[in-house]
């Protein structure tokens, strides 16, 4: 929806006009929420939450340019990956249900994120629609609602109270839709990419510790080995793309999430509406986080289960070449697979240390507001 994911040849140029024009919306809406985080500066409540509408926006055009500029790696990534996984699905039944064991948990993460998220985006964004269509079953035309995200401020002009405001909310609407959209497609496509990838790893484990009687241990492991190579080239790319990612999100998340400590603890006349909303954001950045530190995990445990089912196969009295059994003892030497984010590893200890940083954030910023008092 956004132009970024890889297409068919013959929709390849419709796909840059479209993502070239996602691109210009949300840059746009990019620098509104930053002129609004100028025009509540004296405010430092009000002024994080701009930031944290502008970071939303930022996230998106991080990733749409960098799936767009890695476009090609990502085409040949997607076909090699997809080729092993198939592959190994059309075995047996055995290893079917091996490498299906995890999705039950990887679509309730993406299904639970794009619920949060289109329930969040509802929240702001109904009730100036709602006015709308109810003014239009009444035959006129109504203006009577604020702007959902800037509530009229953040642009460099006065907003007319005529038709040229209903543009306005569709412009919001867009940026924000733009945004969550993003976000949802690719942070659940790198969950898909990992399913992938574990999968893969399991099923060349189950064969390798459970060979079939038909089946000679040093084909198997032959094939494992040519596999793992070809797996290689594919980590590299996914740790290309999605390492800066990820690192994005430990530094943006952490400071939104104690802003957002913050102005629960400053503001003490919250309505219930402003309440839920504070509630469902954090808890889609706490998931956000969350997810890519498990998906991290997953590939991780996957990679060091494949070196545990190579150490207790039968590979040493196996008849094996010289070149193969070195590649052997190469992977069983080697550090297990893992996705590094410039500088911390993809796995549930960066998530820990996302929450240490967070209320650190939150110290800090309750330190900087007493000193201005």
């Amino acid at each position: 929806m956004c132009g970024c994911w890889y297409m068919p040849t013959k929709s390849g140029r419709c796909m840059n006009f479209l993502a070239a024009g996602v691109l210009l919306v949300v840059i746009s809406y990019a620098i509104v929420n930053l002129h609004m985080c100028y025009i509540h500066r004296h405010n430092l409540v009000i002024m994080m939450k701009c930031v944290g509408v502008a970071i939303s926006s930022f996230s998106a055009i991080l990733k749409i340019s960098t799936f767009l500029h890695n476009r090609g790696s990502l085409i040949n990534y997607h076909q090699t990956l997809n080729d092993l996984f198939e592959e190994e699905l059309l075995r047996d039944k055995k290893i079917r249900t091996i490498m299906f064991s995890s999705l039950p948990t990887i679509y309730t993460l993406t299904y639970t994120y794009a619920a949060i998220l289109l329930t969040l985006t509802l929240a702001f964004f109904a009730p100036p629609y709602l006015s709308i269509i109810r003014g239009l079953c009444h035959f006129h035309s109504t203006t009577n609602y604020s702007l959902p995200i800037t509530r009229g401020y953040g642009y460099f002009w006065t907003v007319p109270r005529n038709y040229l405001y209903h543009f306005h909310l569709l412009f919001e609407t867009g940026g924000v839709w733009i945004s969550g959209v993003t976000a949802c497609g690719m942070d659940n496509a790198f969950g898909f990419y990992i399913y992938q990838f574990a999968s893969v790893m399991h099923a060349m484990t189950f064969r390798l510790t459970n060979p079939l009687p038909t089946e000679s241990f040093s084909d198997v492991l032959k094939s494992c080995v040519a596999k793992h190579q070809k797996l290689m080239p594919c980590r590299n790319t996914l740790e290309h793309i999605y390492g800066p990612i990820a690192f994005w999100h430990i530094v943006t998340n952490a400071v939104l999430l104690c802003a957002l400590i913050y102005e629960a603890m400053s503001v003490s006349d919250s309505n219930t509406f402003n309440i839920g909303v504070s509630v469902t954001y954090a808890t889609t950045k706490f998931l956000q986080t969350f997810t890519y530190a498990w998906y991290g995990t997953l590939l991780t445990n996957a990679s060091e289960d494949f070196r545990k089912g190579i150490y207790f196969g039968e590979w040493p009295n196996s008849n094996l070449d010289h070149h193969v059994r070195t590649n052997v003892i190469l992977m069983m030497i080697q550090k297990p697979m893992t996705i590094n984010a410039v500088f911390s590893l993809v796995d549930m200890n960066m998530f820990t240390n996302f929450v240490n940083t967070t209320v650190s954030y939150f110290f800090l910023l309750q330190s900087i507001s007493d000193k201005g008092e």
